[in-house]
């Protein structure tokens, strides 16, 4: 048998690399000779800078060692050379190195002039730096072809280090459970070296910048982490930059998050001059709590705020709430505010918001704020706000939006039946067209799903008895009013409702919306039978 060439003796598990072209690997065994930089491909200009030689190679950097200083005795010029081995093992390799005076070597030639053992760990100690082909196959057995010689001399337990960090992708991607411990750690001591960065610096010395600094994302988040240990003095600094802008910071989309962390460390006397700086023009409120930022801003100033400090803005906020009521992000303040503060706080709000009530409920997102008012209100303005309500309850009905409103006030039925009573009263003589109506036929099922049996009957005649009684058979959104009123029917109202249908039959087995309604009286019958 051949002796083993003392190449393989460095690659491990005897696999071939596969990462060159096949120019490299085209010659069998090992080259034996030193060959000519020409000979490979693609060919690359040895005068050109390092970084285009990888470029075009593909090479990406690793942590390796230096050899010994005697390795370099015979020193080589900085060139590419590369082996393939075939044989016995079928194993090969090849590499990239730089050297300082040969004009030509092959890795075969280098490594045969070199004098020291297969030592894997003393390499491995002497490592510094060298590149891959590719960085997840088992670097093992390149770390010996792949290195630049390096001057300086490195402690072991420094390359040690080193070398654990240039393994780490490669072992996470076949030990991922295992990594996560090492992870928690390095994400710790991160956070530690952050904490030592940030205590070096002080808000006094960045004073002049700091306006700039919050308008800039990474400046921001400095900004952040500095007012979390900073004492009251440098909380003043900030805040004595900001003050006369901070309408300008709260709309702007990194600003804000500095007024939110702000208000947070502000005591009462700095939250106050920021909330005099802000009312100070009366509109300038309402247009934060109109911006997607702005609106965030507010409701964590509202949210660190005490009672007198809330009614100072709602003194400002009261004169824009049915503007903000409408608007996509004003609408949270408002919201936030009815969910958060008392009912005699939010008193102003809720009054301006009846004055327009049939406007804001008709809006998409004026009529989620309606609904909060009913909720939330208590005494004479909620009273008021009912009877704005009740006044149009038909053509909010048939609104898109406004139906919602009406749909809530019924589901208060439990707590508060009378509403839905007065709701049905002011229904009453039409709820034959608002069964056949898209939005309206909702609020009628509501109706007849979520109140009592005396008024559920009230509506079932009111249907039966109409004159349209036939057309709601087969009508698109009538249909589904009839199989509630078949639902929730008894006695002598589900008598009426099984006659008609049954005046009805022909036309409904020919009709997709009678064919539903008669399935569901089938139904019925099979589990009452």
């Amino acid at each position: 048998m051949d002796q083993i060439p003392t190449h393989r003796r460095y690659l491990a598990h005897e696999a071939p690399f596969q990462s060159f072209s096949p120019a490299f690997v085209s010659g069998g065994p090992f080259l034996s000779e030193p060959t000519g930089f020409s000979a490979f491909s693609p060919t690359i200009d040895v005068d050109g800078s390092l970084s285009d030689a990888f470029s075009v190679l593909n090479l990406s950097p690793v942590t390796y060692a230096d050899p010994p200083p005697e390795f370099f005795q015979n020193t080589f010029a900085g060139q590419i050379g590369s082996s393939a081995g075939a044989g016995d093992g079928g194993d090969g390799g090849e590499g990239f190195f730089h050297s300082f005076n040969s004009p030509h070597v092959g890795v075969n030639s280098f490594l045969n002039q070199q004098r020291w053992s297969g030592d894997m760990e003393f390499l491995r100690r002497q490592s510094s730096y060298g590149f891959d082909f590719d960085q997840k196959s088992n670097l093992d057995s390149k770390k010996l072809l792949y290195f630049t010689p390096q001057s300086s001399h490195i402690d072991p337990e420094i390359a040690d280090k080193k070398l654990k960090f240039q393994r780490l992708d490669d072992y996470e991607q076949q030990n991922p459970c295992s990594c996560s411990k090492f992870q928690n750690q390095n994400q710790n001591q991160s956070q530690s070296q952050q904490s030592q960065y940030m205590s070096l610096w002080d808000l006094r010395e960045l004073k002049e910048g700091i306006y700039r600094m919050a308008k800039d994302q990474n400046g921001c988040r400095i900004l952040q982490a500095m007012l979390e240990r900073a004492t009251m003095e440098e909380v003043e600094v900030v805040l004595s930059e900001v003050v006369n802008f901070i309408s300008e910071l709260m709309k702007d989309q990194f600003g804000n998050y500095l007024v939110q962390k702000l208000v947070v460390m502000c005591n009462n006397d700095k939250k106050m001059r920021l909330i005099l700086s802000l009312t100070e023009v009366p509109t300038e409120i309402i247009l934060v709590c109109m911006n997607p930022h702005g609106t965030r801003a507010v409701q964590k100033l509202l949210e660190n705020l005490n009672p007198g400090q809330v009614k100072l803005v709602m003194k400002a906020l009261y004169r824009g709430a049915a503007t903000l009521a409408v608007d996509p992000n004003g609408h949270h303040v408002i919201q936030y505010c009815l969910a958060t503060f008392d009912s005699d706080i939010n008193k102003p709000i809720l009054t301006e918001i009846a004055n327009e009530c049939y406007r804001i409920a008709t809006d998409r997102s004026g009529c989620c704020v309606v609904q909060a008012c009913v909720e939330h209100s208590r005494g004479e303005v909620r009273r008021r706000l009912i009877a704005e309500i009740m006044v149009n309850s038909i053509h909010l009905a048939e609104d898109p939006f406004g139906n919602y409103v009406l749909q809530h006030i019924v589901g208060l039925n439990k707590p508060e039946p009378e509403l839905t009573a007065l709701l049905v009263r002011q229904l009453k003589g039409n709820f034959a067209s608002l069964s056949c109506n898209k939005y309206a036929s909702n609020v009628v099922e509501k109706c007849l799903n979520e109140t009592g049996e005396e008024i559920s009957t009230s509506i079932i005649m009111e249907l039966v008895t109409s004159p349209k009684s036939s057309l709601l058979l087969v009508d698109p959104y009538a249909n589904f009013v009839i199989q509630s009123a078949l639902r929730v029917s008894k006695g002598f109202a589900y008598d009426c409702l099984c006659n008609l249908i049954s005046k009805n039959m022909l036309s409904m087995r020919t009709n997709l919306y009678g064919k539903k309604i008669l399935e569901r009286l089938e139904k019925k019958r099979v589990n009452f039978a």
